[in-house]
C-alpha cells in the first residue's frame, strides 16, 4: 500500500457546512431603493398591504482565504495540495492511529467531480470519494476553491468512527449548487434535507434541515434562512420579493421582505 488510504479505515459522513459557510448572514444593510406599498386584498392569502424592498444592499460576498482555513502544522493542505509529493500528489484527511485524522498524502487516480468511486484512490489529486462520487476538497467555505462555479464549498467533511461518534477533519467538500429554490424547501429528494441559502453569494442547495422558525435560533427549517444581528444567529422567514409581492408573504409581526444581495434572485428576508 503506498501511503494511507482514508476510506480503508473510516466511514465518510456527510454534514452539511451550515453556519460554517454563510447560512449565516450579517444584516446591517442600508433601506436601499424599490420598496412597493400595495393593496393586495388579501390575494392567495397574503397580508392587505405588501411591502417589498427589492433592494435592500449589503455588502458584496467576498470568499475567505479557504487554504489558511484548512489544519495547519500537517504535511499538506486540503485545498491547494501543497505539501504532497508527485509520486502521492493528493491531500486527504487519513487517520492517524489514535482516534483522529490529519492531513496525508496519497496516490490519486483519474475522477474529478461527479465521477463514480469507491475509494478515494479512484479521484484526482484533491478530490475525495464520498457518497459514491468524487469531490474536491476545499476549507472554510471557501468556493474559489471549487473546480466550477457549478460548485460551492458547502459541506462540512467528519468520519465515522465506527462506535457511533465522529470525528472532525475540519476539511470541506464542493457540492452542486442552484439545484433547487429556496421557495420550495420540500423539492430536495434526500431524507432530512430541505432547500436552503447555502453561502453569501446567495446560491441554493439541499442542506440538513434546522428546527429554528421565525425568530428562533439557528440552524434554521427549510423557508427561513440564519441572520446574524446583535442577539446572535436568528431565523428570518423567506420570502417572494417581487413588485407588488407574492406567495410566501411575511406573516404578521415579521417586517417587511427585504432581497439583499445575499439572497438569489426574487428571494427576501422577513425583515423586522
Amino acid at each position: 500500500m503506498q501511503g494511507p488510504r482514508a476510506t480503508d479505515s473510516l466511514e465518510f459522513m456527510r454534514l452539511f457546512a451550515g453556519i460554517v459557510g454563510a447560512a449565516i448572514f450579517a444584516v446591517g444593510c442600508s433601506s436601499g431603493t424599490g420598496e412597493v406599498t400595495s393593496s393586495s386584498g388579501g390575494l392567495d392569502g397574503g397580508p392587505d398591504v405588501i411591502e417589498v424592498v427589492l433592494d435592500g444592499g449589503g455588502d458584496p460576498a467576498t470568499p475567505p482565504d479557504g487554504a489558511s482555513k484548512c489544519p495547519q502544522g500537517g504535511v499538506c493542505n486540503y485545498q491547494t495540495g501543497a505539501g504532497c509529493p508527485a509520486s502521492n500528489p493528493s491531500c486527504i484527511p487519513a487517520s492517524d492511529g489514535k482516534g483522529g485524522v490529519v492531513p496525508a498524502c496519497d496516490v490519486a487516480g483519474a475522477g474529478v467531480s461527479g465521477a463514480a468511486c469507491t475509494q478515494s484512490t479512484d479521484c484526482a489529486a484533491g478530490f475525495l470519494c464520498a457518497e459514491g462520487a468524487c469531490h474536491k476538497l476545499c476549507c472554510g467555505g471557501d468556493w474559489t476553491g471549487c473546480p466550477s462555479a457549478a460548485e460551492h464549498c458547502i459541506e462540512g467533511l467528519v468520519y465515522g468512527d465506527g462506535k457511533g461518534g465522529t470525528i472532525a477533519t475540519n476539511a470541506m467538500l464542493c457540492y452542486p449548487i442552484n439545484t433547487c429554490d429556496a421557495l420550495v424547501p420540500t423539492g430536495c429528494a434526500k431524507p432530512g434535507t430541505t432547500c436552503q441559502i447555502a453561502d453569501p453569494t446567495g446560491v441554493t442547495a439541499c442542506i440538513a434541515e434546522g428546527t429554528g422558525a421565525s425568530g428562533g435560533a439557528c440552524p434554521c427549517k427549510g423557508g427561513f434562512t440564519c441572520v446574524i444581528g446583535e442577539n446572535g444567529g436568528e431565523c428570518h422567514r423567506l420570502c417572494k420579493a417581487v413588485a407588488g409581492g407574492a406567495d410566501p408573504f411575511c406573516q404578521s409581526g415579521e417586517g417587511t421582505c427585504v432581497h439583499y444581495n445575499r439572497d438569489p434572485a426574487s428571494v427576501g428576508e422577513c425583515t423586522p
